[in-house]
C-alpha cells in the first residue's frame, strides 16, 4: 500500500473530481472512481498513478481498472478497461488529485511532565500523539515531539527536541537530538505560477540498532516508505529525502547528502560532504570519499572520488600523469 493508513486518511474520489482537481479532461472511465493512489509501477485496479513515459507492455497490462493520468499520446496504449485523464503535464495533475484524496490525521497531545509508564521513560514538555507504540526500556527526552501512529520499538532513545512523525523504528534505535524524521520531502512540480508541492503520503522505516546522530532530517516517502537498514551509523547533520533506501551497517558521516530515491548499499561508506543524485546507487561496500559527488551508479566494492566522482585509481593516475606533463623539461623551458 503505498499510501500509509496509520498516517493518513484516504477519500476515494470519483473521476470527475479528480479531473477537476488535476485540470484533466477525461477519455475514457467517468463512471470509475480511485481508493488508493500507487506509483504506476506498482499500480492495479482503483489506484490513482500517474504515466509519463512509454512503459513495457506487462506494466500497462496490470493498469487494468486503474486511474491514470497521462499524456493524450499514452492514453492511446493504456487498457480499454481503466480510466485514462489526460493533461499537458501529468506528474502536476497527480499532485493535485492526490491532494484531493488525503489528509494527515491526529494531533498530539499537549506537553507533560517527566514520568515513567510501562517501562517507558519520557521527559519534561513531550508532546505524544494518538496511537503512538513506544516499547518498553525506551527513553524519550525533553522537549520531544512525537505525531500520530509512530512506532518506537524496545530500548530506543530519542534525544531532546527531536520531531517524530510518519515514520516505524525498530529496537534499540537511537535518534539524536533536534533530528526532524518523517517530514515531508522536497517534491514538487515548475508551474508557470510558482512551484506545487507533491504530496508525500509515505513513511520512514528505521531498522534495529541504527544510531542518528544530531541535527539530521530524514524524509518520508512521496508514495510508499524511506528506508534506513540495520546497523546503520548516521553522523551528525546528514540529509537523506524521500524514498531513499539505505541498506544493513552503511555508514554516513558528516554532512553527507541523498536526494530522492537514491540507494545506497550494504556495508558502503560516504564520507563527510558527499552527496549522492537522485535515483543513484552506491553499491555494497562501496566507498565515497569526502567532498564527492556521485551523479551515477557505483559498483560494489568500489571506491570514488571528486565530481563527478570517479574510481580512485583512474583519478589518481589522470593527476599523476597531469603532474608529470607540468613539470616536464619542455614546460619548464617554456
Amino acid at each position: 500500500m503505498a499510501i500509509d493508513r496509520s498516517f493518513f486518511s484516504v477519500t476515494a474520489q470519483g473521476v470527475d473530481a479528480l479531473a477537476g482537481a488535476a485540470c484533466a479532461d477525461i477519455v475514457r472511465g467517468a463512471d470509475r472512481q480511485a481508493v488508493d493512489a500507487a506509483p504506476v509501477s506498482e499500480a492495479g485496479p482503483g489506484h490513482l498513478c500517474f504515466l509519463t513515459e512509454r512503459a513495457d507492455k506487462t506494466l500497462i497490462a496490470r493498469l487494468s481498472g486503474a486511474v491514470v493520468i497521462t499524456t493524450p499520446a499514452l492514453a492511446e496504449e493504456l487498457p480499454e478497461d481503466c480510466a485514462a485523464l489526460v493533461c499537458g503535464n501529468p506528474r502536476l495533475g497527480f499532485a493535485r488529485a492526490l491532494g484531493l484524496m488525503v489528509a494527515e490525521i491526529g494531533a498530539c497531545h499537549p506537553p507533560q511532565q517527566a514520568v515513567t509508564i510501562d517501562g517507558v521513560t519520557v521527559g519534561n514538555n513531550v508532546s505524544v500523539g494518538e496511537n503512538v507504540s513506544i516499547g518498553k526500556g525506551t527513553i524519550i527526552e525533553p522537549g520531544v515531539v512525537i505525531h500520530q501512529g509512530v512506532e518506537i520499538g524496545r530500548n530506543c532513545r530519542i534525544g531532546a527536541n527531536a520531531v517524530l512523525s510518519h515514520c516505524r523504528l525498530g529496537d534499540e534505535v537511537r535518534i539524536g537530538a533536534n533530528n526532524v524524521i518523517g517530514g515531508s520531502g522536497f517534491g514538487f512540480e515548475i508551474t508557470d505560477e510558482g512551484p506545487v508541492l507533491l504530496e508525500h503520503v509515505g513513511s520512514v522505516e528505521i531498522g534495529r540498532s541504527s544510531r542518528i546522530g544530531a541535527g539530521c532530517t530524514i524524509d518520508r516517502g512521496t508514495l510508499g516508505r524511506t528506508k534506513i537498514g540495520e546497523s546503520v551509523m548516521i553522523d551528525n547533520l546528514v540529509h537523506i529525502a524521500h524514498n531513499c533506501i539505505v541498506g544493513d551497517r552503511a555508514v554516513l558521516a558528516a554532512q553527507a547528502g541523498l536526494a530522492g530515491g537514491a540507494i545506497i548499499g550494504e556495508g558502503a561508506i560516504l564520507a563527510g560532504q558527499a552527496g549522492v543524485s537522485s535515483q543513484v546507487t552506491v553499491g555494497n561496500g562501496a566507498i565515497v570519499m569526502s567532498q564527492s559527488g556521485v551523479t551515477k551508479d557505483v559498483p560494489d566494492h568500489t571506491t570514488v572520488v571528486g565530481f563527478p566522482a570517479e574510481e580512485t585509481r583512474k583519478v589518481w593516475r589522470e593527476r599523476a600523469a597531469l603532474r608529470r606533463l607540468l613539470v616536464s623539461p619542455r614546460n619548464e623551458e617554456a
